[in-house]
C-alpha cells in the first residue's frame, strides 16, 4: 500500500506532467495496475491496522544515528558518510543488516531533512498563495467578526476571496474548492503560512499536514508548500496587506453591504489596486 504522498506523485506525473502510465510505473517501481488504480482514487485505502514491522532496521536504527552523530565533525562539507561505510561498520560490530536497508533509511532521512525553498520567479499557473484570517464586518448595523479565505495567483496577481462565519477546517477546504472553480483551474503549488487547518505539526524542516488537507491536495493534484515561520523572505508577494490593519479596514468597507445574518459566505471581487 502506497503512502498519500506517493499517490500524489503518481497522479501529478500522469495528470499534470502528461507522462504515460507505463513510464511512471517504471520510475516509481510499481505496477501499471497500481498507477491506474490511483488515477481513479486520490488517496490510498489501507486495510492493515498497523505499520509493517521492520525488525532488522529497528535493531540498527539507533546505531546508525550514533554513527552519523560521531562522524558529523570528522568530515568536510564536500565529504559525506556513505551508506557503504556505515554498512561496513555495522557488520564489523555484529549487526546483520543489508546495505539496501541502510541506504533506504539514509535516503528517507535526507528527504525528511531537506527544506523546500519557494522561487521568486512566478510562471503562469505555477503558484498561488493562500491565507485565512480574521476581518471585521457590519451585518444589519451590528459589527462582528468573520474570517476571510484569500487565494492569490502569483503570476497575474488575481485574487479570490470568500467570507466565512467560522474559522474551521471545513471552511478552509471549502475555500479551495470555490477558488479553483472561480479560476477555472488549479495552480501547481499552493503556499501557506503554516495555517492550522493545513499543518498539524511543524518540526523543522518538516511539516506534518492534516489528513483532510493532504487528501484535498491529492484529489486536486497540487503541491502544498509552507513558508518558514517568522521569515518574510520566503513569502515572496505574500498578501502582506491581508495581515495588516489597512487591508482589514479596506475589506470591511467593501464587504459592509447587507450580508445575510444566517450565512456569511459571499464572494468578494477584489482588484489589485486595493493592495
Amino acid at each position: 500500500m502506497l503512502e498519500v504522498a506517493e499517490v500524489h506523485v503518481i497522479r501529478h506525473k500522469v495528470l499534470v506532467e502528461g507522462r504515460s502510465q507505463r513510464q511512471v510505473a517504471l520510475e516509481m517501481g510499481v505496477s501499471r495496475n497500481t498507477v491506474r488504480k490511483y488515477l481513479e482514487q486520490s488517496e490510498p485505502r489501507r486495510v492493515e491496522t498497523g505499520p509493517r514491522p521492520t525488525p532488522v532496521l529497528d535493531r540498527a536504527r539507533g546505531r546508525i544515528e550514533e554513527l552519523l552523530l560521531e562522524w558529523r565533525d570528522r568530515v568536510t562539507p564536500k565529504q559525506r558518510l556513505t551508506g557503504s561505510r556505515i554498512h561496513r561498520q555495522l557488520l564489523d560490530e555484529g549487526l546483520e543488516v543489508g546495505i539496501t536497508t541502510v541506504r533506504d533509511y539514509l535516503r528517507e532521512r535526507r528527504r525528511r531533512r531537506t527544506e523546500v525553498f519557494i522561487p521568486l520567479v512566478h510562471r503562469p499557473g505555477d503558484e498561488a498563495q493562500v491565507d485565512f484570517f480574521e476581518v471585521v464586518v457590519d451585518v444589519d448595523e451590528v459589527r462582528r467578526k468573520a474570517w476571510m479565505f484569500l487565494m492569490r495567483l502569483m503570476y497575474s496577481g488575481r485574487d479570490f476571496a470568500w467570507i466565512y462565519d467560522r474559522c474551521d477546517q471545513v471552511s478552509f477546504l471549502d475555500g479551495h474548492v470555490r477558488a479553483f472553480a472561480h479560476f477555472g483551474g488549479v495552480p501547481l503549488r499552493e503556499i501557506y503560512d503554516n495555517l492550522k487547518p493545513a499543518v498539524a505539526k511543524v518540526v523543522l524542516p518538516r511539516r506534518e499536514l492534516t489528513a483532510r488537507f493532504q487528501a484535498l491536495a491529492s484529489h486536486y493534484v497540487f503541491e502544498p508548500c509552507s513558508a518558514r515561520p517568522g521569515d518574510l523572505r520566503h513569502r515572496s508577494q505574500w498578501p502582506q496587506a491581508a495581515a495588516s490593519s489597512r487591508f482589514r479596514k479596506s475589506a470591511a468597507k467593501h464587504i459592509r453591504s447587507a450580508l445575510p445574518q444566517s450565512v456569511l459566505t459571499r464572494p468578494c471581487g477584489f482588484s489589485r489596486e486595493w493592495f
